[in-house]
């Protein structure tokens, strides 16, 4: 776990001890939220191979522009993925009687009166989704529903 002989073994078991909750943090963020499903590139960014390196000191300064444009823009997406899993989590901690009500799911084994972030969000889509319906004259309404899918049957329906 550690090279150094000079460090505390308490404070490099409790180093160690965070590593667990900064990999389920990034497994939320990643299977869950998104975090890292973005698609901010420019064609100015140079393709990198086996003999480049990633100075960019040499570019324009307009593609170096580019460049941290986009890097901001990844940026702001894992930021925002962040802010969207701590929401979760506040939800679960202030709310937990009512998430785990609600909860239409299956869970193997309960771990926690608090629920996961998952089950947060199972909560939350579902009645989204119940709640939708009360919107049909808006807009947002009209363009989410132009956009799903069609039911299985009725996508029968019209091949035949």
């Amino acid at each position: 776990m550690c090279s150094d002989l000079n460090i505390d073994p308490l404070n490099v078991i409790r180093a160690y001890s965070y590593r667990f909750k900064i990999e389920v943090s990034f497994k939320v963020m990643k299977h869950l939220i998104g975090s890292f499903c973005y698609h901010f590139w420019t064609l100015a960014w140079p393709k990198l191979g086996n003999k480049t390196t990633s100075d960019l000191t040499n570019l324009s300064s307009q593609k170096q522009q580019l460049i941290a444009s986009s890097i901001n823009a990844i940026e702001g997406f894992v930021n925002f993925g962040c802010i969207a899993t701590g929401i979760l989590q506040i939800i679960a901690i202030n709310h937990e009687r009512y998430i785990n009500q609600k909860y239409c799911g299956w869970l193997r084994t309960v771990s926690s009166e608090v629920p996961s972030e998952e089950t947060v969000m199972s909560v939350i889509r579902e009645e989204f989704f119940h709640n939708f319906f009360n919107f049909r004259n808006s807009v947002i309404y009209g363009i989410i529903m132009s956009k799903s899918r069609k039911p299985f049957m009725h996508r029968l329906e019209e091949a035949s």
